[in-house]
Order: C-alpha cells, then sequence, then structure tokens
C-alpha cells in the first residue's frame, strides 16, 4: 500500500511546522484530487499508525475529494466530467474526454494531493474546557 508512503511524506514534510504551533494539533485537512487512486481508509489509519509519537498523535486526517474538472480546446467545454460506475470494484471512473464533443480534455482539477489546513486545538481553548 502506498498510502504509508504518502502519509510517511506528509508527516515528515509537516513537522517543522507543526514543531511551531502553539496549541494541540487536533486535524490535518487533506485535498485529494479524483484521479488519485488512494484510499481515504487507508490513509486514515496509515496516518493514525505514523502519527504516534508526534504533535499529530491523536489528531485525525481528514480527507476532501477535489473533483474532476476538465477543459475542451476543440469546442470550449470547461466543467465536469462523466463517470462509469464499476459495481464489483465499488468506484466510479472518470471519463476523461469532452462530453460535448468527445475530444481530448485538459484535465484542470482532480489530480491534487496536498495538505489544506490544519486544525488547532489553542491552549485557550483546552483551558476553558
Amino acid at each position: 500500500m502506498h498510502e504509508y508512503a504518502v502519509v510517511s511524506e506528509l508527516i515528515n514534510a509537516l513537522l517543522p511546522q507543526a514543531e511551531t504551533i502553539e496549541g494541540r494539533i487536533v486535524g490535518v485537512i487533506l485535498k485529494k484530487g479524483e484521479l488519485r487512486i488512494l484510499s481515504d481508509q487507508a490513509l486514515a489509519n496509515a496516518f493514525e499508525l505514523l502519527a504516534e509519537g508526534t504533535p499529530f498523535e491523536g489528531a485525525r486526517l481528514i480527507v476532501e475529494l477535489v473533483s474532476v474538472s476538465v477543459s475542451c480546446s476543440s469546442c470550449g467545454y470547461e466543467g465536469a466530467v462523466d463517470h462509469v460506475s464499476d459495481e464489483v470494484f465499488h468506484f466510479a471512473v472518470p471519463i476523461l474526454s469532452c462530453p460535448k464533443c468527445q475530444s481530448k480534455v485538459d484535465v484542470q482539477a482532480g489530480r491534487e494531493l496536498f495538505v489544506d489546513r490544519l486544525s488547532v486545538q489553542t491552549p485557550a481553548e483546552t483551558d476553558s474546557r
């Protein structure tokens, strides 16, 4: 599972910033493009395991999906694409051709994988509880 390698890199990249944060990190919000073939559950499991002993221990990894968006240079279409559902594999695969003219398209969104933000519980919030 390459989700563990992805999460390991994510934590290592965030550690320098995390060590400067006052308060407890309670959430890491990750934007993941629809074209990224990564299991949200495997990412969450890897995060829980690999966060032990770091400032992220006890935090939750929250994955927000970024839908595929394309542009077509042939007809000018910009927007979403159709999907083919595969019940056997329990997921839908985007069709990367123009829904209007079936030409080749350029992917504008849907390949992302980045940390969007951290959710932090400040010392003042902790003291007031």
